[in-house]
């Protein structure tokens, strides 16, 4: 424990001295430490001018988070005072401390503090432009020790930068290893892995084989949440996610090239993807997905029967469900015997696209304890309300889906325009859902006449449920 640092403060009247205790520079080192965690190393350093007894303690911290944007170029105000024109050393930069200089100047101060007692646990690298890469490579090597317990480098450079090798054999107590830019992964093929790694994010990152990612994945035998976005630079790709104890997975694909996609994660509970083709994606094992939300690319010139049927069969045991318009698209090549029952279901989203009302209600019969439902419809069809009414009516008047009638407690329609079509699903779905709680309709692009007319009428429609509140935002 520090000596104490009370002050006392002069006074104005002798009658009103008092003595001003600092306290907060008395508390031990330990827990300003883990105060001092909570800021970037900048606002850390910053405090080493508050008295002599945090000059150093900072260097205590085990935390390094480095931002290029924030540190910028910082000139020497001692140079530059000793220049007889301030202004044309400012003007020419000849005194300045780049984002280089200032790491590793940040690097050589806290390792000769107090002999480095402690260790860095966490070290975040934000190089937003034109990185050395050696200068990158010298700090991430020094930071990998079998403490470093959170890794988050983000770095832009022309030339991918060699991820060191040594972290898959050193870095025993990671838990979050976050990586974007121009980062080449190469996992060595006998590595003892990361025996505590729950929580991988890699952003266009570069893999250096076709089974990188297998190789990854194999090194993480504890991992729970995984975000790829992914660039398809080349041909002949095949990402395999076999992950017994993923809980969450992000996928996001921007490509060039065709791949293939397997996942098999029997503990995932939450999907999301983006970018992935029908053809090109092969679902496992779910069985315990809670949530998904999903949308696949399909040329619209090919039936995709079987695939659909299979994609969809994946995710049948999900409790919600939000479906983007081009997988919508892709229902339209199932029939009703095709699609999955969904038993769990309980809430879908749908982004509506201009296939949605020929597949709506095959898709509700097939998801009888729906609870929940919510329209997204974003474009706007003309010239299809008697085409879409026709529809909606069949599938009231000829078997109303038992979720609506039996289950139905939340219904909201976003992107409501008042089209005759809209207005009769709405009719419907009051008139029919017993148990209905809340309609909610929210409308785009419409004006203060057209808004009052629309809620006029839904507040004409009978409604089957007596505790039904209407909401038109």
């Amino acid at each position: 424990m520090a000596e104490s640092t009370s002050k006392r403060l002069k006074p104005t009247d002798p009658e009103e001295a008092t003595v001003v205790e600092d306290r907060i520079s008395n508390l031990p080192d330990s827990l300003l430490c883990h105060i001092l965690s909570f800021l970037t190393t900048k606002e850390a350093v910053v405090t080493s001018i508050l008295s002599s007894r945090w000059t150093t303690l900072w260097t205590l911290v085990p935390k390094l988070d480095f931002d290029s944007h924030e540190f910028g170029e910082i000139f020497s105000s001692d140079e530059e005072e000793q220049s007889p024109n301030h202004q044309d050393r400012w003007n020419n930069n000849r005194y300045h401390f780049t984002f280089a200089r200032i790491v590793s100047r940040v690097w050589a101060l806290r390792d000769r503090s107090r002999n480095n007692a402690n260790p860095i646990k966490h070290f975040r690298l934000y190089w937003h432009s034109d990185s050395d890469p050696i200068h990158v490579d010298t700090w991430v090597r020094t930071a990998i020790t079998p403490d470093l317990e959170e890794l988050d480098l983000s770095i832009s450079h022309p030339k991918p930068f060699n991820f060191p090798s040594t972290l898959f054999n050193y870095a025993k107590s990671l838990l979050v290893l976050k990586l974007k830019g121009k980062i080449v992964l190469n996992p060595p093929s006998s590595s003892s892995g990361f025996p505590s790694l729950k929580t991988v994010h890699l952003v266009d990152v570069r893999f250096a084989n076709g089974n990188t990612v297998s190789k990854l994945l194999s090194c993480c035998p504890v991992l729970q949440n995984l975000y790829l976005q992914i660039y398809i630079r080349d041909r002949d790709n095949y990402f395999k996610i076999i992950a017994p104890t993923l809980k969450t997975l992000h996928l996001i694909f921007l490509r060039y090239w065709e791949y293939k996609l397997e996942i098999n994660a029997p503990a995932l509970e939450y999907l999301y993807c983006r970018g992935c083709s029908i053809e090109d994606i092969l679902l496992g094992n779910l069985s315990n997905l809670f949530e998904a939300n999903v949308t696949v690319d399909h040329d619209p010139n090919k039936d995709y029967g079987k695939k659909i049927r299979d994609f969809i069969g994946a995710l049948s045991n999900v409790k919600s469900l939000h479906l983007v318009s081009n997988l919508t698209q892709c229902l339209c090549y199932a029939t009703k015997t095709d699609l999955p029952m969904f038993h769990n279901l309980a809430c879908l989203s749908i982004h509506i696209g201009y296939i949605l009302w020929d597949v709506l209600p095959n898709l509700l019969h097939r998801a009888p304890n729906l609870a929940v439902l919510v329209f997204n419809e974003k474009v706007e069809w003309y010239n299809v309300d008697e085409e879409y009414t026709s529809i909606i009516e069949r599938m009231f008047y000829e078997d109303v889906p038992i979720c609506i009638s039996s289950h139905l407690q939340t219904f909201h329609f976003k992107g409501f325009k008042g089209f005759r079509y809209e207005l009769e699903f709405v009719r419907h779905i009051l008139k029919t859902a017993r148990f209905l709680k809340t309609m909610t309709v929210s409308s785009a692009r419409m004006n203060s006449e057209v808004k009052v007319r629309v809620l006029k009428e839904l507040l004409m429609f009978p409604r089957e449920s007596r505790t039904c509140q209407i909401a038109f935002n």
